[in-house]
């Protein structure tokens, strides 16, 4: 590997060296200058000598000089060839989410800087002078294999949460079209597992409520509760519900859809008799 390393840069030469100064891990010296032969280039240089932890920083700079600038421009170029399908508008909000991903182990941002950094390195075994457009091109497959799971990711969660917000509505338009319905019900969350449904004068009608979904005697697992709650829930149609031991909870995102199904009228009670 060269004792000298330059870095060929088109039109962002003031970005590249205000990250390069300000970064916090680099304290190094560098050199700026003009290529004779390109004008739209500009040249900015390291001397690294036998100092590997300048190199690295340099490296890693330079990973993050990528992404900046380049990581989008891929994206929907992926997206225009691999998801033609998806609307100019669902493209652009899926290309919103890129933060939802950012810690994950395999396609987050850690990930794909890693994948940046060790082929700048497999590079610069070979040459001393990287051209970034170039290098991006032609150099990047690793990283690019890693965009398209990316996207691949991204989309799929787009997805999964419109079709989450398609079931929202329904379930809204479902309780708005109930008739005569209760002004309360009360939800007790056992600590075992499960739930009691009261009505608004604390009677138990939990059985004959979970008996309108069930046929005999069933063996209920927990995730069967959960469904048969907001089932029940849904066919009630309260105008307001009180959910007692807030504690025992354990399906969170449960509970947040009946807040959303419900708006407004779904209320945490503190400590009660019913709670006790």
């Amino acid at each position: 590997m060269s004792d000298r390393i330059t870095l060929g840069l088109c039109g962002d030469i003031n970005f590249i060296s205000a990250r390069l100064f300000n970064h916090p891990e680099c304290a190094f010296p560098i050199s700026v200058t003009e290529s004779e032969t390109e004008d739209s280039v500009t040249y900015i240089s390291l001397e690294p000598s036998d100092d590997v932890f300048m190199l690295d920083q340099y490296v890693n700079v330079v990973a993050e000089y990528i992404i900046d600038r380049y990581e989008i421009r891929l994206l929907k170029r992926i997206l225009e060839e691999d998801f033609s399908h998806l609307s100019v508008v669902t493209k652009r909000e899926v290309l919103k989410s890129i933060e939802c991903c950012a810690d994950d182990p395999e396609v987050g941002y850690g990930a794909r800087k890693q994948a940046i950094v060790l082929s700048v390195y497999d590079y610069l075994k070979e040459d001393s002078t990287m051209l970034v457009d170039g290098f991006v091109a032609f150099r990047l497959k690793e990283y690019e294999a890693l965009l398209k799971k990316l996207a691949e990711a991204l989309v799929e969660r787009y997805e999964a949460h419109k079709e989450y917000e398609e079931f929202i509505s329904l379930l809204k338009y479902f309780v708005g079209i109930q008739k005569d319905r209760p002004k309360m019900a009360h939800v007790l969350v056992a600590k075992e597992g499960g739930y009691v449904i009261l009505d608004a004068e604390g009677k138990d009608i939990t059985a004959p409520c979970f008996a309108d979904f069930l046929e005999g005697e069933v063996l209920l697992t927990e995730e069967a509760y959960d469904d048969l709650l907001i089932s029940v829930l849904i066919t009630l149609a309260p105008e307001k519900i009180m959910v007692h031991n807030k504690k025992n909870i354990r399906n969170q995102e449960l509970f947040s859809t009946i807040f959303r199904v419900f708006e407004g009228n779904v209320m945490y009670c503190e400590e009660c008799a019913f709670c006790k």
